[in-house]
């Protein structure tokens, strides 16, 4: 009689080929995290997908991204050399005043549309823009922080 192969050389080949299936899939989340080491490069095709549109006048900051699913999202901060270069890119990016809008009546008469604007009320200006697909750009900047031209921009895919 021949005895048969132990089993815990079996087991130990199974175990092996566990841990090489899983050091292949970290593996392709890592690799690409070491080659593309700026998260700007990243960033700026996507917040320009969404609609940024920078010119040589606007100085990139930093870059953020924060991937999910589904949804997804990225920060850019710029700096703007003044606030006419800072009009002009709200102006290129297609954004506009955040507006708050309601319909109101009064005393049971025609309801009529009520607009206000937060922008005249606080010191962060907000402005946005809503793309196809429910996607949104959000550019924001606070009045009295470096003169109102460090810009928060904001890329969301919804």
């Amino acid at each position: 009689m021949t005895p048969d192969k132990p089993r815990p050389v079996r087991l130990r080949w199974w175990f092996l080929g566990w841990v090489v299936l899983v050091l292949l899939i970290a593996s392709g989340f890592v690799i690409p995290q070491l080659i593309h080491r700026d998260p700007c490069e990243r960033v700026i095709p996507y917040a320009t997908a969404m609609g940024l549109r920078l010119s040589d006048d606007e100085a990139v900051v930093s870059c953020t991204s924060y991937p999910s699913f589904p949804d997804s999202s990225a920060k850019v901060v710029v700096r703007t050399a003044s606030p006419a270069t800072r009009a002009a890119l709200l102006e290129r990016s297609e954004v506009s005043e955040d507006l708050e809008r309601n319909l109101v009546s009064l005393n049971d008469g025609p309801f009529r549309e009520e607009v206000r604007r937060p922008n005249l009320e606080r010191s962060e200006q907000v402005y946005v823009a809503n793309r196809s697909g429910g996607d949104v750009l959000t550019i924001t900047y606070e009045e009295r922080k470096e003169a109102g031209l460090l810009l928060t921009v904001w890329a969301m895919e919804t």
